[in-house]
Order: C-alpha cells, then structure tokens, then sequence
C-alpha cells in the first residue's frame, strides 16, 4: 500500500513557453479527480521537474491509484515508498519494497537526481543501492539491458522515492486545452472510441444521441447512459443531449427517394449537431466514421455531407478498419455494451441499396429546399439534457 505516487505527464514538457498553462490544466484535473474518488485522504500535490508528487494521508487502493492513469495528459503513474535524503535510507526503501514482492531473476537501479545538492551522483547511488540489493537477495541477477525489474530512485528536493512499478496512462493532452466538440454518439462501437481518442488529445465533449422515438424504444436510452458513464474517466464532465429525432426521421423518408434514405438522415443529424454546438459554443462536430465501413461512410457520401457543414468534423477513426476499433473498444471497456442489440430508426427506414455516390444535383437541392430548421430547434428544445461527472453518475441538466 502506497501514500505517494509520482505522476509522470506526457508531452506537456514539450510546450515551451505555454508550458505553465498546461501544467495549470493537468493540476486542476488531478485535484477534482482525487476530490471525487478519494476525498479527504488527499494531504497536497506537488509539482517537481515535469512530473507531480501526489501525498495521501491514507493508503492508497489498487483501484484508486489506476483512477489516475485514465486522466489524459499522464504518462505514467509510479506508487512510490519515500524516504529520507540518505544513502542508508534509499537502501533500506529499496529493501522494503523487493520483500513485498515476488523477486524476478534480474534487475537494474535506475537514478533520477533533479537535486543537485545530493551529495552522490547518480551513478553512486545506482552502485550502492544495486550491490545492497544484491548481498540482501543473492538469488537476483543484474541485468541492465533487459532486466525483469526496474527499481527506480528518484532524489528531489524533500525527500527520495523509490518505486518498482511504472504503470502506463493514456498519455495524450489535459482535458480542455483542445477545445470543445459535439461528440455524436450511437449504440455501436465507433462513435464512442472516437469520442476516447479526442478525449486524449484535451478536448472536452458534449455528446449528443439522436433518439428515434417513437420508432424505437426507451431501452437504447439505457444503452447510451452506460456508454457515456465509461468514458467519463477520461473527462472531468460532460453533457448528454438525447434528441427526439423520430420525427424529422419520418419526414425525409416520406420525401425523398429511398435510396437517399441513410445519407439523408445523416446530414441532417449533422446539422442538428451544428446547432447544438452553436448552443454549447463547441467548436466542431466528432463522428465515429471509418472511410469505408458503411453506406454513409463511403468517400462520395463524407464528401456530399461535408460539403453542407459549417463547423469542422472530426473524424480520428478514419483510417481504422473494424478490427482496429474493437480493440480499443475492449481496452476502454466498452465492447461488451457496444454488442448490446438496440433498435435503430436508421435500419428500419434503410432502403435494400443505399447510394453510395450521390447525385451531387440531387443531394445538394433537397438539402437547400428541405432546410427543417424549425424542426431541428423543436428538436434540440425537447431534448433530455444530462449531466456527467467523472465517476460516472448523470444529474438531469438544465437545458441551454
């Protein structure tokens, strides 16, 4: 059990002199997760050359420690045993934590020395700790191109930290140092390790479901709750729109020849997001497609729809094929509600041969003459608004 960690960051020491700001960002991040997960364990958080030294009055869980290496921007999360600034003492730490553990055949001692004023380099102190190890567990083997384990010794300016264990985070960028998009989610598998993927790059999301009603049932709805509740570690909030989308759904395929069905849905799906991100001032819209994959997602069809956009689409996926994103379904944890069979208003009204090259001709006029501006906005204004926080738990939101 644990009371320190050392929370590496990943590219923030890259940015120069903006680099302050970043740092801000990723602090505010990591006091409201341990507000939220461990409340008053928490004693301070510290920053020292590029990394953050978390300081707990309790111990620390398993579960409570890998809270952190969900939070985009870190690295790496290491628990670590703190000692006093001696030789003797960084002995004895490392001693301490090889009992605890089952001893692998080889390892190495590894020396971080941002202090100065420490009066052995760190070629000593790897000598020094590496030979006690050695005479302490004769069993053990050094090995300093492929060791079994690491035993890492950092020397800051209060006190020396040594930890045997690195684990990775998600890397990436603080939460909302990127920007705000509209995230569209769906019940499927893309729409929401896109959403993952712009979440480790800081951006903060709004996520919006189309809902088919009275088309498709409520229990999707349950489906879409869960979704969003397992991306929520990667954020610190967020809001989900759920649109009554049925109708408007009813209208074009009343309208339009069956074909242009599913193309036609989705453009107006995206300028619906539109609106909401005027609302939400997001900056741009974020879809799940993958070049490819689906009728909608054919070149000719992205290009059709892009064309009538006037926000930026975001579409990270692109160049995925299907195997690709349900793997990284499975690392987030979303592939089992991602299989989950829901409803959906799309494939009830799909015709049997989706276009996959549109009339530019055809396409570009329905759109121009067909705006439903009025629609969308009822809409958007009779849509549930709810509100998540980074444990996962939704609040019914005021609408805006």
């Amino acid at each position: 059990m644990y009371r320190e960690l050392i929370i590496n960051v990943d590219e923030m020491w890259l940015k120069g002199n903006n680099r302050a700001w970043y740092y801000k960002l990723m602090k505010q991040h990591l006091l409201e997760v341990i507000g939220m997960h461990i409340g008053h364990k928490i004693a301070k958080i510290t920053h020292e050359n590029h990394r953050y030294i978390l300081h707990t009055e309790e111990d620390l869980t398993e579960t409570q420690i890998l809270i952190f290496t969900k939070i985009p921007g870190i690295h790496s999360v290491a628990p670590a045993r703190k000692v006093e600034l001696s030789r003797e003492a960084i002995i004895e730490g490392a001693i301490l934590e090889l009992k605890q553990m089952t001893l692998p055949k080889t390892f190495k001692v590894v020396t971080s020395r941002p202090n100065k004023n420490f009066k052995d380099n760190s070629m000593v102190i790897c000598q020094e700790v590496g030979h006690a190890l050695l005479i302490k567990f004769p069993q053990l083997k050094v090995d300093i191109h492929h060791p079994e384990l690491s035993v890492h010794v950092r020397i800051l300016d209060d006190a020396a930290y040594v930890s045997v264990r690195k684990i990775l985070g998600i890397g990436g960028l603080p939460f909302d140092c990127n920007g705000h998009l509209v995230s569209m989610l769906s019940g499927g598998f893309d729409s929401v390790v896109a959403s993952y993927l712009m979440a480790k790059r800081g951006c903060r999301l709004t996520f919006v479901f189309f809902h088919a009603y009275p088309y498709v049932g409520d229990e999707v709805k349950d489906k879409i709750y869960q979704l969003t509740a397992k991306l929520m570690p990667y954020l610190k909030f967020a809001r989900l729109y759920i649109v009554p989308f049925g109708p408007i759904q009813k209208q074009i395929s009343d309208m339009c020849r069956d074909d242009y069905r599913t193309i036609l849905f989705r453009a107006y799906m995206m300028r619906t997001s539109q609106y909401l991100a005027k609302r939400v001032k997001a900056q741009g819209i974020l879809t799940g497609d993958s070049l490819g994959q689906v009728s909608s997602q054919t070149i000719h069809n992205i290009a059709a729809i892009e064309k009538h956009s006037r926000s930026p689409i975001f579409r990270p996926l692109i160049g995925f094929n299907k195997y690709e994103i349900m793997a990284l379904a499975k690392t987030i944890d979303t592939h089992d509600i991602s299989i989950i069979p829901h409803d959906d208003a799309c494939a009830l009204f799909a015709p049997k041969h989706p276009v996959l090259r549109p009339n530019p001709e055809y396409f570009d006029q329905f759109l121009n003459e067909n705006i439903f501006q009025a629609e969308m906005r009822l809409a958007l204004d009779c849509a549930e608004v709810w509100h998540f926080d980074c444990l996962g738990q939704r609040f019914p939101h005021a609408k805006s």
